[in-house]
């Protein structure tokens, strides 16, 4: 019987399934040269490692595979929320999606959402500059988060927003951290759960009045399939989770804050951008840039899914009900995938469509529209090229000195010193 490898996951983060392949592949697996399945035990159950565009097609194949009860409760509450979109499959998936899909990927939404953003991160770097410096981590939490709660319909003074963005935050920093992390993103979650639902339920009371069309104005009218309204805790559950991706997304700024000072090349490239476009918003180099910041620096580790029928992968077995875990990070670093896979080249996203390639999962894969991949991603890549426009063009060094290093072994990770910028 095989050793349960929960603690392991625990202890090696980001490094467990390099490992797990490592350690568990019996001899007749290591001549068959598998590059990604190996079966190992979590929480007790088997569950498969798949990996690359064959284990990401398998993955999201949605006459395969199935999301209900995959993602373990302790993770899938603290950070989605009970009820989440998440956790559903089949048609009440795709009729829940659609309200994500709606106001998440529609240009006009998200050119209003870009210009918040842009005005927002405009005065957070003037406040830079009076100080002389500043923290790319804490600063994009605050700018992302009031910007996207804005733009949802909530209204907030900026103090409350950067406020109630700090304690999202804190639920993505803590929910696969055991002991204070984790318990502190626990009592984030029931706090922001408690007024996301105030929200919606005052919006169907009509004591808040949010704009037509607006995230809250959606969420609070959202009916399921058979007409019947969310409940209030479901629908302010799914409100977070427009408002707490979205200030995720601030660990992204800073690695490529990282990144961009130490490509001083894309650094003027996107600065000039800027100066020829007379805008720092939707810029192709810029959106390029992130991209790649998105393939190699670490986020999401791993995706779970559970097998609704029995499939193999690699000449592996996986029967009925077993656990499927695929393996994010390996894939957007897979030498047989992409070229010179560690070197940082953000042209490989120029005009090459490689986005929406099956072997680039920074956070999951397939399309938006119909299967499970995150519609966010459109926010999430317009707010970071916005950053790294509007970074590019300080006269700014990062500061000698700081602990910029993360540890592969917590997830998510973070530049210990959230990227301090001297200006």
């Amino acid at each position: 019987m095989m050793t349960d490898s929960t603690l392991d996951l625990l202890r090696r983060g980001y490094l467990f399934t390099a490992n797990a392949r490592r350690d568990r592949r019996s001899p007749r697996e290591a001549d068959a040269h598998p590059r990604y399945a190996v079966t190992l035990r979590l929480l007790g159950r088997p569950a498969t490692v798949v990996g690359g565009s064959e284990g990401v097609r398998l993955f999201y194949d949605s006459t395969v595979m199935q999301r209900t009860g995959a993602m373990p409760q302790a993770v899938a509450r603290p950070l989605f929320g009970r009820g989440a979109v998440h956790g559903l499959d089949g048609s009440e998936h795709h009729h829940r999606k659609s309200l994500f899909v709606g106001v998440l990927m529609d240009e006009e939404r998200l050119q209003q959402l870009f210009a918040i953003a842009d005005g927002l991160l405009v005065e957070a770097l003037d406040t830079w500059r009076h100080a002389g410096r500043g923290i790319v981590h804490d600063t994009t939490v605050d700018v992302y988060g009031t910007a996207v709660m804005r733009w949802a319909g909530i209204e907030l003074t900026q103090r409350d927003a950067a406020r109630r963005a700090r304690q999202l935050a804190e639920i993505v920093d803590g929910f696969a951290t055991p002991v204070a992390p984790y318990a502190r993103a626990w009592a984030r979650r029931v706090a922001c759960d408690r007024w996301a639902a105030r929200l919606v339920g005052e919006t169907r009371s009509g004591r808040r009045l949010p704009p037509a069309g607006s995230v809250l104005a959606e969420v609070a009218s959202h009916r399921d399939e058979q007409g019947r309204l969310l409940d209030q805790h479901t629908a302010g559950v799914e409100l977070l989770n427009v408002l707490r991706p979205t200030v995720a997304v601030a660990r992204f700024a800073a690695f490529g804050t990282l990144a961009l000072f130490e490509s001083p090349d894309w650094r003027r490239r996107l600065a000039s951008e800027v100066h020829e476009r007379g805008s720092a918003v939707g810029g192709p180099l810029a959106t390029a840039f992130t991209h790649e910041v998105r393939r190699i620096y670490p986020f999401v580790p791993l995706l779970a899914a559970r097998a609704m029928h029995d499939t193999s992968f690699e000449g592996c077995p996986v029967p009925a009900g077993q656990r499927v875990l695929l393996d994010v990070l390996a894939t957007n670093h897979d030498p047989q995938e992409w070229e010179s896979p560690r070197t940082f080249d953000p042209e490989r996203f120029l005009g090459t469509g490689a986005e929406w390639s099956d072997h680039f999962v920074p956070q999951g894969g397939g399309r938006p529209e119909t299967g499970h991949r995150c519609p966010g991603e459109l926010v999430a890549v317009g707010l970071l090229a916005l950053t790294f426009s509007r970074l590019a063009q300080l006269d700014a060094s990062l500061v000698r000195g700081q602990d910029a290093g993360w540890s592969w072994r917590r997830i998510p990770t973070l530049p210990r010193s959230g990227v301090v910028v001297e200006l």
